[in-house]
């Protein structure tokens, strides 16, 4: 249902967009025409690509220990300014990114949960609530966008607590 919801916003927002831009361009008429369609058209288009068993494949994890999943989710890495898309998964000992290949930086993030010090929250923009923030006891801090910012944390304090 969250990747519905999701792809529609995207569609709205790029319809709302392209809107705009169109009105300048060529009237309120053509516009309101093209950004319906452009809109249909970008939020089919971005519900296919998140649901595409390719996409799947490439951010499933390979957990050979059979460690138990606490959570899992599709979310954004922010990395040398490009919010690379994939899947972040909570294990019982840690908390690992993967990446898509659909990106220019591919990769695969861990960070033990010992090595956490702290988790918190920011808007991505500015603007939308969506933000988590992984601070490490190196003092680096790592961004992802993910959906239910507040479970994330509130089961990533969880494995913490159990570690004290």
């Amino acid at each position: 249902m969250t990747r519905i919801k999701n792809t529609i916003l995207a569609g709205l927002a790029f319809g709302l967009l392209f809107g705009a831009f169109f009105v300048f361009l060529f009237g309120a008429d053509h516009a309101l025409i093209t950004a319906s369609i452009a809109a249909l058209l970008f939020g089919a288009g971005m519900y296919f690509f998140v649901n595409s068993k390719t996409v799947k494949r490439q951010t499933q994890i390979e957990d050979s220990d059979g460690r138990e999943i606490v959570h899992s989710g599709d979310a954004n890495h922010f990395m040398n300014g490009e919010a690379v898309g994939g899947k972040l998964y909570l294990l019982t000992d840690k908390l690992q990114f993967q990446s898509h290949k659909f990106n220019i930086q591919n990769h695969r993030l861990i960070i033990e949960i010992e090595q956490i010090k702290e988790v918190g929250f920011y808007n991505t923009l500015g603007l939308v609530p969506n933000g988590l923030a992984i601070i490490t006891m190196g003092g680096q801090t790592e961004k992802f966008v993910v959906n239910g910012r507040r479970h994330w944390k509130e089961e990533i304090e969880k494995l913490k607590g159990r570690l004290k």
